[in-house]
């Protein structure tokens, strides 16, 4: 009887032992199975981050007025002005070796449903080029109207300077200044007019200092994306739970 339950002992054990190991073959086999993948498709990957980073440059600075390897070519900048105190990412736009404009990435800390990071193209007179919004979770069919695929209000800062830093006409129509707010969400126009008036404030104060700094991109990632984990121009939505309604204030 004792032999008998031996052996059933010992059966058991062998059969654990036996599948613990192939559950630890297992194991090696998927994770090689997903090193390889990954090796494979990284440099695909790569490829399609600089394919978007260029085609958002290209919509805030036209490509014919420089002739750099503009998304290898880069300043990083950290300011209270730009929204956060993240490093941000400027990326320089030469012609003939001659700076000609700057395509600065920022934050709108106060939207609301949190940050709207965008990216603003400013021209070496002060002069805005182009301005696309790159992260935000705003209401979907209320606040997601700053994004260009939904609405073409991100295209009015274009040409816009500012004429002081506490230049007035810089505020949605609500509050007094030149740019529309949304019907039923103000709130998050306002935070985006702030936050690039911020953005333009901190390039007319830092100017030479910004055009004199040395490349960063040839010391980062070769991908250049913007902001590591940015969605260019395929905008995050998120999950918002709250809804924008017409009261704002």
């Amino acid at each position: 009887m004792s032999n008998k339950k031996t052996k059933t002992v010992s059966a058991t054990t062998v059969a654990v032992s036996n599948n613990s190991k192939i559950l630890t073959l297992f194991a090696i086999a998927c994770t090689g199975l997903v090193a390889l993948v990954n090796e494979l498709t990284q440099d695909k990957i790569k490829a399609q981050e600089q394919q978007q980073l260029l085609n958002t440059l290209h919509a805030i600075i036209e490509p014919s007025r420089y002739d750099n390897d503009i998304a290898n070519d880069c300043i990083s900048v950290s300011s209270p002005f730009l929204g956060t105190n993240d490093v941000k990412t400027a990326y320089v736009a030469r012609k003939n070796n001659k700076i000609v404009a700057l395509a600065m990435t920022s934050t709108a800390p106060n939207g609301y449903n949190g940050n709207i990071d965008f990216i603003v193209g400013i021209n070496i007179d002060a002069t805005i080029s182009g301005v696309r919004i790159l992260k935000h979770q705003e209401t979907p069919g209320l606040g997601d109207k700053i994004e260009i695929a939904k609405h073409d209000w991100i295209t009015k800062f274009n040409g816009k300077t500012l004429i002081s830093n506490d230049d007035k006409r810089w505020s949605v129509v609500k509050d007094g200044g030149m740019f529309d707010q949304f019907t039923g969400a103000t709130i998050t126009p306002r935070a985006v007019v702030h936050g690039i008036k911020n953005t333009l404030s901190y390039f007319k104060n830092n100017q030479q200092s910004l055009l004199t700094q040395p490349n960063t991109c040839k010391l980062a990632s070769p991908s250049g994306n913007i902001e590591k984990t940015s969605n260019v121009e395929n905008t995050s939505h998120g999950n918002a739970q709250n809804t924008e309604v017409t009261n704002e204030h």
